[in-house]
């Protein structure tokens, strides 16, 4: 989250357990500030920022994910990570994901109906030099792979 900045004030991701608004506890994702007040960011945060926001939350619990023999996961799977973000936090954004994949070893596969998303991973995560693979899709169930940008 960190990585990312979505926020210019709360900057802190903290959970809180929840067990009087319903017959089932809940877990609530908060936000703080440098003060320690504290928010939902789902009253404050602007659609981007909460989706910023829960992709971090969501790569997190991925990072630490393990199957049913407690092996480390090392896929991520991810639909269109970018709804509503502006140009600079889509670049922060593969880059995040970028140093994932160096950093803890995972393999990262993204799915996008956005060209200029899947220009932009095509440019930062190139082929020649990460291994990358693109596909693209041409119909239901059929991929074809994409030639490399040659920089």
């Amino acid at each position: 989250y960190r990585k990312l900045d979505p926020h210019p004030f709360f900057k802190k991701v903290g959970f809180q357990v929840d067990f009087d608004s319903s017959d089932k506890p809940g877990l609530n994702i908060v936000v703080s500030d440098e003060k320690e007040k504290i928010i939902s960011p789902i009253l404050y945060f602007s659609s981007a920022q909460t989706n910023i926001l829960s992709l971090s939350v969501f790569l997190a619990s991925a990072l630490h994910a393990k199957d049913d023999e407690g092996q480390p996961i090392d896929v991520i799977m991810i639909d269109d990570p970018i709804q509503s973000m502006d140009s600079i936090n889509i670049l922060s954004t593969i880059d995040l994901l970028r140093s994932i994949c160096l950093q803890f070893d995972k393999q990262i596969i993204i799915s996008t109906h956005d060209e200029n998303f899947f220009g932009l991973l095509q440019r930062k995560i190139p082929v020649q030099i990460l291994g990358s693979k693109f596909l693209r899709l041409e119909k239901f169930g059929v991929a074809v792979p994409v030639d490399p940008l040659i920089n």
